[in-house]
C-alpha cells in the first residue's frame, strides 16, 4: 500500500514539474508566441498566408527580463513589409523598389492624408486605406484637442507642426501626444502596424524613438483627421518633402448629424451639434478646396461620403489611382466583407454601405431636418444636396437627394 501510495506521489510531483517547465517556457520568452485564435482572425483579414508569416508578427524580447528587443524587432517588421509587398508592382507608378518609398534607407513614402469632419465615413476610409500591405495608419493626432474644431489660433499652429512630424515619423516633442495616448490607447490601436507591437507592451507606443522608427519602414503613410479644417492644410502641402496628397471627404449635412445623435459626445460641443457652425466649415472647405485645386492641382481629391458608399469599389480604385497605389487583392476583400455584411455598432464599418447614407431620410423628424437645410442653404447648393420639401417627399423612394457640382473660384 505505501509503495502505491509512493508511486502516486512522484506521478503527481512529476506532472506538476512538467506543468511548469511548459509554463515557464510559454511565457518567459515570447519569441515563439503564436496570436490567439480571435487574433489570428483579425490578422487573416489583412494577410492571407501561412505560419511562416505569423511568426512576423511576434515581438522578441530579451529572454531573462521580458524587455523588447528593438533591434530585432525592427528586423521582423522589416521582414513582414516585405513578404507583404513581394508581389507588389511598385514600377506601376514610378518606383523601382521597396527601399525608393521608405524613409530608413532614403526613399521618400506616398503620404496621404484624409480630412473631414466627426460621422462622415472617415472610418471606413481610413481602415480602406489601412487594409493595404505596406500601410502605417496616424490615426487621429489630434485626438488630445476634444471635440472642437481647429479653424486658426489659438491651436491651428501646433496642430499643423505635428502633422509634419509625424508624417515624417519625427515623434521627438510630441509629449502631449504621447501622455494623451497613455490614458486613451485607442489612439494607438487603429495603427494595426503599430499595435501588432504596443499590444504586448504598451510603453513602446509612447516611446518617442521607437515609434520614429517603426515608422520609417513603412512605404505608405496614411493619416485621418477630423479636428483641423482644410484651409490649414496648405501649409502643409506647400512642404515639398512630403509631397502629400489630401482626400477631402465630405457629406450630407442631415446625414452627419443624424449620425451625430447617436454619439454622447458630440452634446458637449456646439462645433458638433451646431448645424450652423458645420455647415459654415463645409463652405469653408468648399473654398479652400477650390483654392487648393487652382495652386496644387494634382494633390487634392474631393470625394462625397454617398459616392463611396453607393460605389465603393468604382470609388476605391479612384482614390488608389489618385494615391499611386497599386491595387491588391486584398482591398477588394476588404470590400466585400466591410460593404455585405451588418454587424450592430454605431461605429462599426462591417454594414451594408449602400443602406447607410440616407438612413436619415426615415428616422429624422421633418422639422429637424427643415431646420438643417435652413442653416445650409448655401453650403448644400455648392457641395450638390438637394433639398427636401416635405416629410412626404423625404421618405419617397424616388427622391435622390444627390446632385451635380462643381469646384470653382
Amino acid at each position: 500500500m505505501l509503495r502505491r501510495v509512493n508511486f502516486y506521489s512522484i506521478c503527481f510531483a512529476f506532472g506538476i514539474s512538467v506543468l511548469l517547465i511548459f509554463v515557464g517556457s510559454r511565457y518567459a520568452d515570447n519569441t515563439y508566441y503564436r496570436p490567439s485564435i480571435e487574433n489570428r482572425r483579425n490578422v487573416r483579414n489583412f494577410l492571407k498566408v501561412g505560419d511562416e508569416a505569423y511568426t512576423l508578427l511576434n515581438i522578441p524580447t530579451i529572454l531573462y527580463d521580458g524587455s523588447p528587443d528593438i533591434k530585432i524587432l525592427l528586423e521582423k517588421t522589416r521582414s513582414k513589409i516585405k513578404y507583404e509587398l513581394s508581389k507588389y508592382n511598385f514600377s506601376e507608378f514610378g518606383a523601382q523598389a521597396l527601399e525608393n518609398l521608405v524613409i530608413e534607407s532614403g526613399g521618400q513614402p506616398i503620404r496621404s492624408l484624409i480630412i473631414s469632419t466627426w460621422r462622415s465615413g472617415t472610418t471606413f476610409l481610413g481602415q480602406l486605406l489601412n487594409a493595404i500591405p505596406g500601410t502605417y495608419y496616424h490615426y487621429e493626432p489630434l485626438l488630445k484637442y476634444g471635440i472642437i474644431q481647429i479653424r486658426g489660433p489659438p491651436d491651428g499652429d501646433k496642430a499643423v507642426d505635428n502633422i509634419k512630424s509625424m508624417m515624417k515619423c519625427d515623434y521627438e516633442g510630441l509629449e502631449d501626444y504621447f501622455n494623451f495616448g497613455k490614458k486613451h490607447l485607442y489612439q494607438f490601436t487603429h495603427n494595426t502596424r503599430l499595435w501588432d507591437h504596443c499590444k504586448h507592451k504598451n510603453e513602446l507606443c509612447f516611446d518617442a524613438d521607437f515609434t520614429s522608427r517603426i515608422c520609417k519602414l513603412f512605404p505608405f503613410q496614411t493619416m485621418k483627421v477630423v479636428r483641423l479644417r482644410l484651409r490649414l492644410i496648405q501649409d502643409v502641402l506647400k512642404d515639398k518633402e512630403l509631397n502629400l496628397k489630401v482626400i477631402l471627404l465630405i457629406r450630407d449635412p442631415r446625414g452627419v448629424l443624424q449620425s451625430r445623435q447617436h454619439r454622447t459626445f458630440c452634446q458637449t460641443s456646439a462645433d458638433c451639434w451646431d448645424p450652423p457652425l458645420l455647415c459654415a466649415d463645409m463652405i469653408s472647405d468648399y473654398v479652400a478646396a477650390a483654392r487648393i485645386q487652382k495652386h496644387f492641382p494634382d494633390r487634392l481629391m474631393v470625394l462625397r461620403y454617398e459616392e463611396l458608399a453607393l460605389q465603393p469599389n468604382v470609388t476605391a480604385y479612384r482614390i488608389l489611382k489618385f494615391l499611386n497605389i497599386s491595387a491588391t487583392g486584398l482591398l477588394d476583400e476588404f470590400l466585400d466583407l466591410h460593404t455585405n455584411v451588418e454587424v450592430a455598432g454605431v461605429s462599426s464599418t462591417f454594414r451594408v454601405s449602400k443602406e447607410v447614407p440616407f438612413k436619415w431620410k426615415n428616422t429624422l423628424n421633418f422639422t429637424y431636418v427643415d431646420d438643417i437645410q435652413r442653416a445650409c442653404k448655401e453650403a448644400m447648393s455648392l457641395w450638390g444636396y438637394k433639398m427636401a420639401n416635405n416629410e412626404t417627399h423625404m421618405k419617397s423612394e424616388d427622391f435622390m437627394p444627390l446632385d451635380n457640382y462643381t469646384i470653382s473660384q
